[in-house]
């Protein structure tokens, strides 16, 4: 296409010069006589111009050929810079569109190199997955091929003497991790809510516990709800006036709920009976309320459906109910079952 373009600009020149050509001389020959019909004319590319004519005729004024001559090499200098231009245009064109080319051809080129290397990389990763999978198969393979196999005697009985000592192992690993547990979870029961240790402080229970023993104590019957009298038991009376430590007490179980005590002239009387507690006191142990308690009737008081009626075996130096009043169901703690140190003097209350 841009070959037939160019020729047909060429012819286009041509014709141009030629009506330039004949635009000129055309006036010239009209002033002619009609003798001009036999005359011949030449015309050169190079911007001068002849007319020769018969002899008779006139010549042709020589400004007006000059002028005519100008005008046409003129012309033809702007034909060809237009031509000149254009084909510099095609060629510039022609000069883009190559580099457009050239771009879409790289860039079509590394497009089919990275799908090349994408390809590679697929293909690789389906020759692994094909190696692995081809390596598990003749592993089970292997593997069925050694369960099909017949055992012998010998091997089999091996083999389940081993398949025996792992579940033994298994079986006592676990054996042995149920029984820790539950011996552990045993213990904490036991500590939480059946026995516990405690230290005695103080000498308000003298002379049957003295400060620095160790005894056992339980909870149960704190649930069951089922104290007697002459029991020992902790009491916490945090709070109550005319107590100031932190640490709980320990008494002796005198009144029970709903009973009426009275204190009188050293002796104890359970409604109005005289209170035998030989079998813990000593003879001729005496009890007496102080000034502050009987203010308060604690010297005789008839007790509540959950109150008791708590002393030390101390009494001349024993901080209880003769002062603080009866103590609720509540407040006890635990039941002395044991002494158990000093070990010269374990004893079971």
């Amino acid at each position: 296409m841009k070959k037939h373009s160019s020729k047909n600009k060429n012819d286009s020149t041509k014709q141009k010069v030629e009506e330039a050509v004949s635009e000129q001389v055309g006036p010239v020959e009209d002033q002619e006589t009609d003798t001009t019909e036999e005359t011949a004319s030449e015309a050169t590319t190079e911007g001068t111009a002849e007319v020769l004519l018969p002899e008779e005729k006139e010549e042709i004024p020589e400004d007006a050929a000059e002028e005519a001559s100008e005008e046409v090499s003129e012309e033809i200098s702007d034909v060809i810079t237009e031509e000149v231009s254009g084909e510099e245009s095609e060629k510039v064109e022609e000069s883009s569109d190559e580099e457009e080319s050239d771009e879409d051809e790289e860039s079509e080129a590394e497009s089919g190199e990275e799908e090349e290397e994408e390809d590679s990389d697929e293909e690789e990763d389906e020759e692994e997955d094909s190696k692995k999978n081809k390596k598990r198969k003749k592993k089970s393979a292997s593997e069925t091929e050694d369960e099909e196999r017949e055992l012998t005697p010998e091997e089999q009985a091996a083999k389940e003497e081993q398949q025996a000592k792992e579940k033994s192992s298994i079986y006592m690993f676990f054996d042995t991790l149920r029984f820790v547990a539950i011996g552990l979870l045993i213990g904490i029961l036991l500590v939480v809510f059946v026995v516990q240790r405690n230290d005695v402080y103080g000498s308000s229970m003298e002379p049957t516990l003295k400060s620095g023993d160790a005894v056992f104590v339980q909870m149960i019957t704190v649930y069951t709800g089922n104290f007697k009298r002459g029991d020992i038991v902790t009491i916490d009376a945090k709070g109550m006036e005319g107590y100031t430590h932190e640490e709980n007490l320990i008494k002796r179980i005198v009144g029970l709920p709903g009973e009426t005590i009275r204190i009188d002239e050293g002796q104890v009387y359970i409604n109005g009976v005289l209170l035998d507690e030989s079998a813990y006191l000593p003879e001729d142990t005496r009890t007496f309320v102080r000034a502050e308690g009987m203010a308060k009737g604690y010297n005789e008081i008839t007790l509540g459906q959950d109150e008791y009626y708590c002393m030390g075996d101390n009494r001349g130096a024993s901080n209880d109910s003769r002062l603080m009043g009866p103590f609720k169901k509540s407040q006890l703690e635990s039941k002395v079952i044991m002494r158990i140190y000093p070990f010269n003097k374990i004893k079971f209350f």
